[in-house]
């Protein structure tokens, strides 16, 4: 779609259907993402998973929701939204399923990869509807207001998903959270839809393998998109903690039980609802985009620095630097935006599906990286000392703050115009 196009037609409503089913997927997302961070002392204790083991169950969903961005990008901007989500639901569904059944750590690899896959169009997707029905000047507005919902999902992952546990196994919960994903992939069939005649535009649909390559290129080769890849580095930090260490770390250093770990893990989902809308609120008011996120970043810095420099923080001080991070961390949507800015419209899916690439796979890493260290560390009847643990929250520290270097000399773009 051209912005001659664009502007040739009037924006419409997006209607109500078409933004609850979006609201949905990045609900359905945001779970399955930070499922296993409260499941993980359970199910590595279940299958006797080492640490190591634990991270690369943990990441794969990761590495396979990276790669599979230029991939989701093609399909969006070829095939359209409807269909690509559709498509890439059937994963989703699949890898849940084998989840639930998964006797061992291969297994369970598998199942997140497949989930990984299944997930990896839904933010770039959201994005990409939203840009189709949205005037320019309210795509932050909207898609920040679409993320905060979505957070609740990763909500749902903490105080009421520990809960759930005490009643049903993990393997039910799973087979719940698989229904829960095929009738998703009924409503995106039936209720998601894209304005008339500029779902796909004509060029798109004959592009070849090649064309299509290029655009990828020629969206890396814009000037800051480069750059604007490492801003996941300071995201990452979040998902590390809520998705997979934050309940080892708060059993293993603090000896908090399930529903302990669940409602400091539910703070940071809570403050991650408001900090999406904050970032678009900010964004507009400021009316940039690299400034929030050069501010957000630097807040992560030092907030794991706090974590990695006391001993046995008291409870209180752990809770309000985990509940800081889920705020200061939720600007995925203005790095989108950004890539909008930096990218010509034709090839905005192809944009913002390489800046969500880089995001996925700086959270693949640091998950990797933090897993890597704990297992450097002996156990004590089969506990990680805290030493390793705030030897990982230095690493990430110490990487966020070269990201934040690294993404400052980008070029601004403006909300407002």
């Amino acid at each position: 779609m051209t912005d001659s196009a664009t502007q040739a037609r009037p924006r419409q409503s997006i209607g109500i259907v078409v933004l609850m089913t979006l609201y949905m997927l990045g609900f359905t997302n945001l779970f399955l993402r930070n499922s296993l961070g409260i499941m993980a002392p359970s199910i590595s204790q279940n299958m006797a998973l080492s640490p190591a083991t634990l991270s690369v169950v943990v990441s794969s969903f990761f590495f396979a929701y990276a790669l599979m961005q230029i991939p989701s990008g093609m399909l969006l901007d070829r095939f359209g939204a409807r269909r690509t989500l559709a498509f890439l639901l059937l994963f989703t569904t699949a890898g849940a399923a084998l989840f639930s059944i998964a006797e061992n750590a291969s297994q369970l690899i598998a199942a997140r990869i497949l989930m990984g896959i299944g997930c990896a169009g839904i933010f770039s997707g959201a994005f990409f509807v939203v840009n189709q029905w949205v005037s320019s000047d309210r795509v932050i507005t909207q898609t920040a207001l679409l993320n905060s919902f979505a957070a609740i999902g990763g909500l749902c992952a903490t105080a009421p998903l520990a809960a759930l546990l005490i009643i049903y196994d993990w393997r039910d919960c799973f087979w719940m959270f698989t229904i829960g994903v095929g009738i998703l992939l009924l409503a995106v069939l039936l209720g998601l839809r894209e304005p008339p005649k500029t779902t796909v535009s004509s060029a798109a649909r004959h592009e070849t393998i090649g064309q299509i390559l290029a655009g990828v290129r020629g969206a890396l080769a814009q000037p800051g998109m480069k750059r604007l890849l490492v801003v996941g580095v300071p995201i990452s930090c979040q998902t590390t903690i809520i998705g997979a260490w934050g309940a080892p770390y708060l059993c293993d250093v603090h000896q908090l039980d399930d529903i302990q770990r669940g409602s400091i893990m539910l703070a940071m989902a809570v403050t991650g609802i408001f900090g999406h809308s904050f970032y678009g609120y900010i964004a507009r008011l400021l009316n940039s985009v690299r400034t929030p996120i050069v501010g957000g970043g630097m807040i992560v810095c030092l907030m794991l620095s706090i974590l990695a420099a006391i001993s046995q923080p008291p409870i209180w001080l752990v809770t309000t630097v985990f509940a800081v991070l889920g705020f200061v961390t939720m600007y995925p949507m203005v790095a989108f935006a950004h890539a909008r800015g930096l990218v010509p419209t034709e090839i905005v899916g192809r944009g913002v599906a390489v800046t969500n690439m880089g995001i996925m796979m700086a959270i693949a890493l640091s998950q990797l990286l933090f897993g890597w260290i704990i297992g450097l560390y002996p156990t004590v009847n089969g506990v990680s000392p805290e030493l390793a643990y705030r030897a990982g929250f230095a690493a990430l520290a110490g990487l966020s703050l070269l990201a934040v270097f690294i993404y400052i000399p980008a070029r601004d773009c403006k909300p407002r115009g």
